[in-house]
């Protein structure tokens, strides 16, 4: 019972979160207010002021504030992660790029995973996770995984008549193992996250005209900027060991 306050007070305790987010490095926190700020100025200038544009703005900055947390394997990007992934099912939904839907469905349900196993393989002292590599053969295994799976979901989102079914219905296998190996904190996740980013980035530059509202500008916003988020990630996990 002890042991489950102490991984609640970890991930949502109000003085751990804040904990957390004071004790990210500088360049960390340099970041994270770039991030915070591209998305308070895209919607400010968007001139949209719909519940949807405002929806938008508040997964933008759950999303680069979870992002920061976990460059770092910091407890509390779980708490941020909840928040994230619940709100970007409703803008994913109202777009109808489905892959993305069930994407952020895995993801909500893998913050519960992560919560647990981070809490486990944490350096009590750095207050951070201890990255793992991951061995050649399940490399492997992996990636014939995420083929089985992205061929699954383009059938799928082709008869739900899914928008850019080719490019979007990669961005659920892709999640799906960046998850997988975030929760069991593999540095390769990073690879996975950069795929997913570069791809997002390109649908949602075709999305801005196709679908109506702003708030698909914010979304493009929000991929570049985790894009530049997974490259300094990938660098802080490869090099922190």
């Amino acid at each position: 019972m002890n042991h489950t306050k102490d991984i609640l007070r970890m991930t949502f305790g109000w003085k751990a979160i804040l904990n957390d987010l004071l004790t990210l490095k500088k360049a960390t926190k340099w970041l994270l207010l770039i991030m915070i700020a591209s998305q308070v100025v895209t919607f400010l200038f968007s001139g949209d002021r719909s519940h949807l544009a405002g929806l938008t703005l508040w997964t933008g900055l759950a999303a680069v504030t979870n992002l920061a947390l976990v460059d770092q394997g910091k407890q509390s990007n779980f708490f941020w992660g909840l928040l994230c992934t619940s709100a970007w099912m409703i803008v994913a939904l109202n777009s109808r790029t489905f892959g993305d839907v069930f994407a952020q469905g895995f993801a909500f349900i893998m913050q519960f995973f992560g919560i647990y196993f981070w809490s486990k393989n944490r350096n009590e002292k750095k207050g951070e996770l201890v990255a793992k590599r991951m061995p050649k053969k399940q490399g492997w295994i992996v990636t014939v995984i995420t083929v089985i799976v992205y061929f699954g979901v383009l059938l799928i989102s082709k008869h739900l008549n899914g928008l850019q079914v080719y490019l979007d219905s990669a961005v659920l296998p892709l999640n799906i193992i960046g998850q997988v190996l975030m929760t069991y904190g593999y540095r390769s996740q990073w690879f996975a996250w950069l795929l997913v980013d570069l791809i997002q980035v390109i649908v949602w530059s075709q999305n801005i005209f196709v679908l109506d509202g702003s708030y698909a500008v914010s979304m493009l916003v929000l991929q570049l900027v985790m894009l530049i988020n997974a490259i300094y990630g990938t660098w802080y996990w490869y090099n922190k060991q």
